[in-house]
């Protein structure tokens, strides 16, 4: 459960804290010496605008009638830094950790039909989300330095403000009950919402890190 993950990641940040397992000064990794934020900044525009996380194409069924197609994840490169990044050592690893906002920027977009011949699309987005995630430098790479992402460090949510649930195709009154839907049952949109957009932050940053590698 992605809950539980989140609650054992800082569980483990807390011992590591109180067992020293976490440091930033005399550790035996290496921390480097440069610009982290102005980094981050470069490798956070580089993050895809739009994209389709998985492989299949076009409609499947979901319920007797109604159809659903890929989802479509926008404006991830909209995403900030927020505060300054924090190198430190885990275990003699060398790594950072930072803080990032979306602004309302990014969404998920999924497309339905209905055998009626009507279509449309349904959107999940967050007024404004805060939440931290963590890099490791992979010395393995050729010219000395690379950022990777450390998917078994869970990323972990700081804030989640104003999620929406918006369903066009349906007509006006269509976008209204689902606005007012995703007030009434705001735990199960956040849910919702939080799980498949830190999956998909991860899908984002582990293309980015493969297709732009050299971030040093």
């Amino acid at each position: 459960m992605p809950n539980m993950k989140y609650l054992a990641a800082a569980v483990v940040m807390v011992l590591g804290v109180e067992a020293g397992l976490f440091s930033t000064q005399e550790t035996p990794c290496n921390l480097p010496d440069i610009d982290l934020d102005d980094e981050i900044d470069q490798l956070l525009e580089k993050l895809p605008k739009d994209f389709i996380p998985i492989g299949w194409r076009g409609f499947q069924t979901f319920l007797p009638g109604l159809e659903v197609g890929n989802l479509n994840v926008t404006g991830m490169n909209k995403i900030k830094r927020y505060g300054p990044v924090v190198p430190y050592c885990m275990q003699a690893e060398s790594m950072v950790q930072v803080d990032l906002v979306n602004m309302g920027e990014v969404a998920l977009t999924v497309p339905w039909r209905i055998c009626s011949g009507q279509e449309g699309t349904a959107t999940l987005h967050a007024e404004y989300s805060r939440f931290t995630a963590h890099l490791v430098f992979d010395k393995e790479g050729g010219s000395g330095k690379y950022l990777a992402w450390a998917g078994w460090f869970p990323t972990l949510p700081v804030m989640t403000h104003n999620v929406e649930f918006i369903v066009k195709g349906l007509g006006e009154g269509g976008k209204i009950a689902s606005f007012v839907m995703s007030k009434l049952i705001t735990t199960v949109f956040q849910d919702v919402w939080k799980e498949n957009f830190f999956m998909n932050f991860g899908r984002a940053m582990l293309r980015t890190l493969h297709e732009n590698n050299e971030v040093l």
